[in-house]
């Protein structure tokens, strides 16, 4: 029986073992919380510091091979479990993901589109950008997530101000505001026996900068849909992704531009837990174990429903409802804006 190591103890790795022990495989969680969802539900947790060497390599004693469950985890701890054991998505993929710059600029050597963008590393930089996008969004190059370490702007500003306060995580990127029809999302997999299958598009709805809702089937054209399954499958190949991947897009006038990459399972594909053949946990354990990916097809239509914060106190009102599918994450403490659970409402 193989034993699968995964980097991360939050709700993605906790789903991650569920599937990973139905097909038949051992789990060690490493994560540097104490008492993480996915440490209720593994055959073993190592709590470490991600920059602990002597649990690092502990880690990777115990495994046969190693997936990661987010993508904010020190570049230098993956690569030192990487050269130990086999480490699916590479550390060259989240190398590039988890650096917006060097994701865009990927991005679009490759032919693919993403909004304009700037580097900032002066307040200079951010003045011109400003003067040629006229409204913008400043980013964080790394790390951030449901909308931490971001910043609306608009001509007349005070961005010397903001400049000022971020002045040690420059460089930082400038990226033209873009009035967009919607968000969709597209989860591809590819195996490492390079098999690609991309699951159909789910519009996304935020709230306060994280994902609120996710709906299939997305209102979009077969040209559109067609087009952000192409670019997805695209982008897998050119990166050599193997797992899985989400990529998120926004649809302005017909054309579709990437917004971001996320290359593990991602919080806009749970609906595929419940609506598919095959979900994207249980497509993550086939890719990255060399099995036939599985079919992608959703066989129900809905929506999934996240629940935030105290929203979770909501479950109760979906007990009664025989299509609410009830996802908790068994997280101990209730924070505002931390993920808690999620429903799959089918219809």
């Amino acid at each position: 029986m193989k034993t699968l190591g995964i980097i991360g103890g939050g709700q993605l790795g906790r789903m991650i073992c569920f599937e990973a022990h139905k097909m038949g495989l051992k789990t060690i969680i490493f994560t540097d919380q104490i008492n993480s969802p996915a440490s209720f539900v593994t055959n073993k947790t190592i709590v470490a510091n991600y920059h602990d060497e002597k649990a690092l390599n502990e880690f990777a004693e115990m495994v046969d091979i190693v997936t990661f469950e987010f993508e904010n985890i020190p570049y230098d701890a993956v690569k030192k479990i990487a050269e130990k054991k086999p480490l699916y998505p590479y550390s060259e993929v989240l190398k590039i993901t988890q650096n917006r710059i060097l994701e865009k600029n990927f991005l679009n050597e490759i032919g693919i589109k993403t909004t304009e963008y700037l580097e900032v590393n002066s307040l200079k930089d951010l003045e011109d950008g400003l003067t040629k996008f006229k409204k913008a969004i400043l980013k964080t190059v790394v790390m951030g997530y449901d909308g931490k370490g971001q910043y609306v702007l608009n001509i007349g500003d005070n961005i010397a101000e903001i400049f000022e306060k971020n002045s040690e995580q420059m460089p930082m990127i400038l990226e033209k505001f873009c009035k967009f029809e919607c968000e969709i999302s597209v989860i591809v997999a590819r195996s490492i026996n390079g098999e690609i299958k991309s699951y159909e598009p789910l519009t996304n709805i935020h709230k306060n900068g994280i994902l609120s809702r996710s709906i299939y089937p997305a209102k979009l054209s077969i040209p559109q849909i067609e087009k952000s399954q192409k670019y997805a499958e695209k982008i897998a190949k050119e990166i050599d992704l193997v797992g899985v991947m989400a990529v998120e897009y926004f649809v302005i006038d017909n054309k579709i531009l990437v917004n971001e990459l996320a290359p593990r399972p991602h919080n806009s594909g749970h609906f595929s837990m419940d609506a598919c053949i095959t979900s994207q946990f249980e497509q993550l354990v086939r890719a990255i174990c060399g099995f036939k990916l599985g079919d992608v097809r959703f066989h129900s239509r809905g929506q999934m429903i996240n629940l935030i914060g105290k929203e979770i106190a909501d479950i109760e009102n979906y007990k009664t409802n025989p299509k609410a599918k009830i996802h908790h994450y068994g997280k101990l403490e209730v924070l505002d804006g931390r993920k808690m659970g999620h429903i799959n409402l089918l219809k």
